[in-house]
């Protein structure tokens, strides 16, 4: 079961975390500070979901730069469609041949959102705001991450 739910946990927690804040500085405003969720990545594969599309495509992929780089956008947008693969197949994994095969996919999925909260912060580091811009977002994503990880190489070793 932990399968199904911690790679749906990866999408929930990065789409709806606060992922990091930006300064922006105005003439009228002063210095505001703007804290953007991860919906800013992943919003338009979320709305093709909700629209019963298939989440590939132009259309559908994060289009934007996140300080000068389409790294960070892509790589959420995979993981965000490999945890959903990877819950999809878990419903299916609850045969009992199936099972184990599965648990693959549970994996990669753990390490692609580790590897996409990792690419979020190398490329925060790098900017003017640092390494304190990040929000508590990245952390949730990680550590669901991290759980599904463990959740899939214990499926792998035969312990559901």
């Amino acid at each position: 079961m932990q399968r199904i739910l911690l790679p749906l946990a990866i999408i929930a927690a990065m789409y709806f975390g606060p992922m990091f804040a930006e300064t922006t500085s105005g003439s009228a405003t002063g210095d505001a500070e703007t804290v953007r969720t991860g919906q800013f990545f992943i919003g338009n594969m979320i709305g093709c979901l909700t629209e019963l599309r298939v989440p590939l495509g132009e259309e559908c992929s994060f289009d934007g730069e996140f300080y000068d780089s389409p790294l960070v956008g892509h790589a959420m947008n995979w993981t965000a469609i490999l945890a959903l693969g990877a819950g999809v197949l878990g419903i299916i994994g609850l045969l009992p041949v199936i099972g184990r095969l599965t648990s693959i996919v549970t994996v990669l999925a753990g390490v692609g959102a580790l590897a996409a909260m990792g690419i979020l912060s190398l490329t925060m580091l790098g900017t003017d705001d640092g390494l304190g811009a990040i929000r508590w977002g990245v952390y949730l994503t990680a550590g669901a991450g991290l759980l599904t990880l463990i959740s899939g190489l214990a499926g792998m070793r035969g312990n559901d």
